[in-house]
């Protein structure tokens, strides 16, 4: 019966790796399809049986230098060409995004051909770019060879047309006495690209680094829990040295709208760290991840950590060749230590105030009823200054908060969302038909501080609170990034806020205070 079970778990395993992975092993959205459809049969038979006999091996040779595979196909093999790829990709990425100022530790890229993902995967470097991470841990799916396990690539270098890049063999060791699944098989990384397309971006982006490769194949739940765990200790002991890369492309070969569909309920999982809904929607088929396995386990690690996930960028490839019929997907994806303040809110309570603000919006609208909640303990029944945004297909609907703290923070949630979407004199009330496309984000505020030096102020980190006789005004952090305003123009912006001359700020009698948010939403 175990035989047969296990058997059972690796076909399973097998078919999901076909349908997400052996599809895109080109990179290209045509030729995998291709090839696959011309031997899914063989595929089957010959994968099935080499998975009853094939486990990661420690004895296993490798080689010591891993000489570039994919230059010249997914990526320029030419240093300058490249060089000025990767750049151009940086340099728009830095043009139409702001720097996430909390410490990242992971990232989720894609690993198609530049052409096709490059500039998404840009997106997600640049958050990276120039910080003094000592190992990268990298983490791809097997597209070409299944088996069962980790294989680690543990010693030796890697090299790209960018020149070559040192395995980290300390951390490369831990994680084979600390994870029992990291083995060495060779095989998997002959032929492998989700890996390789990442380190010329990595060369670009980091000034000096050692990396650490992971092929998964197929995984239990006791490979998720150990490979996670190994992976929280490192960061824990050194959490500004380790990045870790998870190497994903999303969905594959749906028309353009539909895509975009399932790889924004994928993202959406994602920044939530809902682990239990991601593996719902990927078993359903209701969303793609090519590289599910790193994806999970780095999302294990954030709420672990009780970290934070963010989207950064999205695309498919019918963005670059415009074909709008069969196309693949693609994201960006960071991931954040906590806010190491005490007034920081828990993944859970974050959560917990987005389903107060949605109950208190549906009700009120709908049957003019405020709900009653049973907050009972924590720091929902500590008192802060709080907002409440609503948007309607991204553009503003309503926004009403409250400055300095007069209430717990969950009622005057309660207080705002009703504010919001009743009372923000730019906008009439909010109708009942509207509901389903109202979508919530709160700003939980910290205490404001009067500052005597406008160049204390952070942009992306600060909000602004000026004052001036019987004049006020104020802007969350958000507003300063979205319009990528420098500190003098938010300076400038806030003092119009207030109804003031716009450099009002430099006035003998104006106060200017600045505050944190956390900021979250649905």
């Amino acid at each position: 019966m175990a035989v047969k079970a296990n058997l059972e778990f690796r076909i399973k395993n097998l078919e999901l790796r076909i349908k997400n992975c052996f599809l895109a092993g080109s990179g290209y959205p045509l030729a995998g399809i291709r090839r696959f459809a011309g031997s899914l049969l063989s595929t089957v038979i010959i994968a099935t049986l080499f998975l009853l006999t094939v486990t990661v091996s420690a004895e296993a040779p490798y080689t010591a230098v891993r000489k570039p595979i994919f230059a010249g196909s997914f990526y320029p093999a030419d240093k300058h060409q490249l060089e000025k790829k990767i750049d151009g990709y940086l340099k728009e990425a830095v043009a139409k995004s702001e720097k996430i100022p909390s410490q990242i530790f992971g990232v989720i890229s894609p690993h198609a051909g530049y052409e096709y993902s490059g500039q998404v995967a840009a997106y997600g470097y640049n958050q990276i770019k120039g910080k003094d991470y000592k190992t990268v841990i990298i983490i791809g799916s097997s597209h070409q060879v299944p088996f069962k396990g980790i294989s680690i690539y543990p010693s030796g270098s890697w090299e790209t047309p960018l020149g070559n890049v040192q395995i980290d063999r300390k951390i490369a060791q831990y994680l084979m006495d600390n994870c029992k699944s990291v083995k060495v098989y060779p095989a998997a990384f002959t032929r492998e690209h989700s890996l390789e397309v990442q380190v010329p971006f990595l060369q670009r982006s980091l000034k000096s680094f050692t990396i650490v490769p992971l092929i998964t194949g197929s995984l239990d739940g006791d490979d998720y829990k150990n490979l996670s765990d190994a992976l929280l200790k490192l960061l824990k002991e050194n959490p500004k040295d380790i990045l870790i890369v998870a190497s994903s492309d999303m969905s594959h070969f749906h028309s353009y709208n539909k895509a975009s569909q399932m790889d924004k309920l994928a993202l959406k999982d994602i920044d939530e760290l809902n682990i239990e809904k991601l593996f719902e929607n990927l078993y359903n088929a209701n969303c793609e991840l090519c590289g599910a396995p790193g994806v999970i386990t780095l999302m294990m690690v954030a709420s672990k950590l009780n970290g934070q996930a963010k989207t950064l960028y999205y695309a498919n490839s019918g963005d670059v060749t415009r074909d709008k019929n069969r196309v693949v997907g693609y994201g960006a994806v960071a991931f954040m230590y906590p806010d190491k303040s005490d007034s920081a809110l828990s993944k859970q309570e974050q959560n917990t105030l987005l389903m107060i603000a949605r109950k208190t919006l549906d009700e009120y609208i709908s049957k003019g009823n405020i709900p009653q909640f049973d907050i009972k303990a924590g720091k929902l029944l500590e008192k802060r200054g709080v907002f409440v945004t609503l948007t309607k297909n991204h553009d503003l609907r309503g926004c009403i908060g409250y400055i300095v703290p007069v209430a717990p923070l969950y009622k005057a949630v309660i207080e705002m969302t009703v504010s919001a979407s009743t009372r923000d004199p730019r906008f009439p009330p909010v109708s009942k038909g509207e509901l389903k496309d109202i979508n919530i984000e709160i700003s939980a505020l910290t205490p404001l501080k009067l500052i005597s030096d406008p160049a204390d102020i952070e942009v992306g980190k600060h909000g602004l609170y000026i004052t001036k006789g019987n004049y006020s005004g104020l802007l969350l952090p958000q507003v300063a990034t979205e319009h990528k305003w420098n500190r003098e123009e938010f300076l400038r912006q806030t003092c119009i806020k207030a109804g003031l001359p716009q450099n009002a700020w430099k006035d003998k009698g104006t106060s200017i205070y600045t505050f944190m948010a956390q900021i979250f939403s649905e």
